[in-house]
């Protein structure tokens, strides 16, 4: 689909323009002229209507158009450069300079409008969060409600913008409404079951209360006297008379099993001392009675029962508290297994678990500059760290080889993240901004950490890979004359990180040539780039290269490149 507003392909004679087909009723006559400007016909002489008749010509339609699109080829990134919006232009434009719309050839107006417009927008739409549509939507409108004049001659008159997530984003902002749904209808729920709870336990408490009340009333009660058996029948008898059979006979079985029970134990007795007695172990000079009571005709008086009576026979079998026996816990003594191989890692000995990496465990290091410089840009940090966590949160195999820490800076360095696996369950931390900006105890915090938490993962896991820094620098370092020793010593270490430099602002080359591990792992912003678009910039250099470790390290090996978007260049060969 196109406009023309040139109306004929080619210069025709003047006489023959009423010969065009669909002739709009707003035309302008262009004549080319020889070594000079075109000129654009006003009021025709009689002379000029008769001897300029053959002249060669071009008709522009001065006509206003009305166009309706949809803005589809040209991505349209909102702020966290993860997300789209698409937008829907209702456009007005005519001609305001006929001769100019000829000099440039303008053949298709739409593709000088829309080129102008998707522009714009995208600029715009840049500024703003992918749930900010309306926001977006307005900023816009506000921005173009006015008349536009195109060096192409061309007026845009009326423009109307409508701009929503794409499918893709309106997915993501309808689950995360849903999930804001379930957690606040949990909450609500969760606040019924605890009120729930606590009535359910006071209830129980007094009932507990109460009963406690009362066994303490009965053994008051029982405490004088002897607490056995027949005792306890007779309480029960006062409390329950109409009980008295059933009580009777129980008493009854109780007196034959007690029976039962001393005549089993006297016959084992009497057999235990016959086995002494037989082997020689006991002597009859020893027990002048004991022959004579096991093997007579009878046991009374000096029954094997007396002689040879257990300390405990006859005694209420006790059982006191002590310490169970300690099984020991074997919960954790596997430890989680890595990932293998990669050009750089160190081994380990330890059995892996079923739940780690299979071939290498990459540690992953997000240091941000949260000095005076980066306040303009604090959010645009914040939603770096929120876009880092949906993107390996949503790829759990790619999460489940990194382990990320992030660390800020300023007159000192706060480890606000320590070292994880990054899940939909991690907590993004806040970020704050404090004086001063240094860069020497960032990297003695680094020299550290990195071997430390290197060690600790080889604990852990078979292979550990060698660890990456992101450092992201904003302001300019008040101890540029100190932190280059602190930096050898870090570049020095057995572990030392593969450390990627971005440098954001002015006067930030030198800085990152020097911060960077190799040259080809410095980038900084382009030349006049806003500081708060550069970070978004960064976030999707970290975001591409987190993923791509997260792959070579789930294939087996240590691949780290850069690939700078739009915004960000490389500063190797730079002086």
């Amino acid at each position: 689909m196109s406009v023309a507003l040139i109306l004929n392909d080619r210069a025709m004679a003047r006489s023959r323009v009423g010969e065009l087909p669909g002739l709009p009723p707003a035309v302008a006559i262009v004549y080319p002229v020889e070594g000079g400007p075109f000129e654009v016909e006003r009021v025709r002489t009689l002379g000029q209507r008769w001897f300029g008749k053959s002249r060669p010509c071009y008709v522009v339609d001065l006509s206003d158009h009305r166009r309706q699109a949809n803005v589809s080829k040209t991505p349209l990134t909102c702020k966290d450069g993860g997300h789209r919006f698409q937008a829907t232009i209702d456009v007005g434009f005519r001609v305001h300079d006929p001769a100019m719309v000829v000099a440039r050839n303008v053949r298709d107006a739409l593709t000088v409008v829309y080129g102008y417009l998707t522009d714009r927008i995208r600029l715009c739409a840049a500024r703003f969060a992918i749930t900010e549509a309306m926001a977006a939507q307005l900023a816009i409108n506000q921005e173009l409600d006015r008349e536009i004049r195109l060096p192409e001659g061309i007026t845009i008159y009326y423009c109307k913008i409508q701009m929503e997530p794409d499918a893709a984003a309106a997915r993501h902002i309808q689950e995360l409404e849903e999930a804001r749904r379930r957690a606040r209808l949990g909450v609500h729920t969760h606040e019924a079951r605890l009120g729930e709870a606590r009535s359910d336990e006071e209830i129980e408490d007094l009932r507990a209360a109460a009963r406690r009340r009362r066994e303490e009333q009965e053994r008051a009660a029982l405490a004088g006297g002897p607490l056995d058996f027949e005792r306890l029948i007779r309480e029960h008898l006062v409390r329950h008379p109409e009980d008295t059979a059933e009580a009777l006979g129980q008493l009854a079985q109780l007196r034959a099993a007690e029976a039962t029970q001393h005549e089993i134990r006297d016959q084992r007795h009497a057999e235990m001392v016959k086995y002494l007695i037989e082997r020689g172990v006991v002597r009859e000079v020893d027990l002048p009675g004991l022959r004579q009571g096991v093997l007579g005709p009878s046991t009374a008086g000096t029954g094997i029962a007396g002689v040879l009576e257990r300390p405990d026979a006859g005694a209420t079998a006790s059982f006191t508290s002590g310490a169970a026996p300690q099984l020991p816990d074997y919960s954790g003594s596997a430890p989680a297994s890595a990932q293998s191989g990669g050009p750089v890692q160190w081994g380990g000995s330890t059995p892996a678990a079923v739940s780690a990496p299979p071939s290498g465990l990459i540690p992953v290091y997000l240091v941000l500059d949260t000095s005076a410089a980066s306040d303009g840009c604090l959010t645009d940090l914040q939603n770096m760290l929120r876009s880092v966590q949906t993107l390996l949160a949503s790829s759990p195999d790619v999460a489940g080889a990194v382990r990320l820490s992030v660390i800020t800076y300023a007159d000192g360095a706060d480890v606000v993240l320590p070292l994880t696996e990054v899940s939909w369950r991690t907590g993004v931390p806040g970020l704050n901004t404090a004086p001063g900006c240094r860069y020497r105890p960032v990297l003695r915090r680094l020299k550290d950490l990195v071997p430390l938490e290197t060690e600790r993962l080889k604990e852990q896991v078979p292979r550990v890979l060698r660890p990456v820094v992101f450092l992201l620098a904003v302001g300019e370092a008040e101890d540029d004359a100190e932190w280059p020793a602190a930096h050898g010593e870090l570049m020095a270490h057995t572990y030392h990180p593969h450390l990627v430099a971005c440098g954001i602002g002015q006067g930030r080359v030198r800085a990152v040539q020097r911060l960077a591990s190799r040259p080809e792992l410095g980038v900084v912003a382009v030349e006049g780039a806003d500081t708060a678009q550069s970070v978004v910039q960064f976030s999707v250099l970290v975001q591409q290269t987190l993923l791509h470790l997260g792959r070579s390290a789930l294939a087996g090996r240590m691949e780290l490149r850069l690939d700078c978007p739009q915004g960000l260049r490389p500063v190797a060969g730079e002086h």
